[in-house]
């Protein structure tokens, strides 16, 4: 998505959707030239999409780059066997 404005799009969707197409972190500035929206709009944009977790900063005031949240492994799940061992072993110590 090129940022450019559908009807149905809030400010927040325009800065998405430019945030996470972009393969690098962006400026403020850039991302409110690539929406075309002021510079106001797109930080409170950002704002809101980093507090609600959807977006990445680096960095503080007028320095900072925004991406995309880049998402954190898979943690491995214990199978079957390993939780009835770990039973078992935590059975026997109460013993």
């Amino acid at each position: 998505m090129d940022g450019q404005p559908t009807p149905q799009q809030t400010y927040r969707m325009r800065v998405l959707a430019v945030v996470e197409a972009s393969p690098a972190p962006l400026t403020g500035r850039d991302i409110a030239h690539a929406c075309g929206l002021t510079y106001k709009q797109a930080i409170d944009a950002l704002n809101a999409l980093y507090n609600y977790g959807r977006v990445h900063r680096q960095g503080r005031k007028f320095t900072a780059r925004w991406s995309r949240v880049q998402p954190l492994p898979p943690v491995p799940q214990l199978h079957l066997l390993d939780l009835l061992m770990f039973r078992l072993v935590k059975n026997r110590k109460r013993k």
